[in-house]
């Protein structure tokens, strides 16, 4: 797919995609907060184009929101090093929080 416009990649996909563009540079918060005002599903969930989702990444994430749907939750996020590509997985004791200027 190299190559290609974003339209024709996700033409291919399984499920229904919509590419929103904002016909300028907007920055990544407000290109979010414009998809989060046009998103139609019952969860919403942001990847950066660095992250790659591996096998039962999302099910954690849905449980915790069927619990209490006011949650925002996060991953684990694992680690590729930049020496030599390793992939590091990160460890599920791992916990994060918020302080009161939302800083995670």
């Amino acid at each position: 797919f190299l190559g290609k416009s974003l339209e024709d990649y996700v033409s291919k996909l399984p499920v229904r995609v919509i590419v929103l563009r904002t016909g300028k540079r907007s920055g990544l918060i407000r290109a979010r907060l414009i998809g989060a005002k046009e998103a139609k599903g019952q969860v919403l969930t942001f990847l950066d184009s660095h992250c790659e989702c591996t096998i039962g990444w999302l099910e954690p994430l849905l449980t915790r929101i069927a619990e209490d749907r006011t949650r925002v939750v996060c991953p684990i996020i694992d680690v590729i090093s930049d020496e030599n590509f390793k992939y590091i997985p990160a460890s599920d004791m791992t916990w994060g929080g918020f302080n009161w200027k939302l800083n995670f």
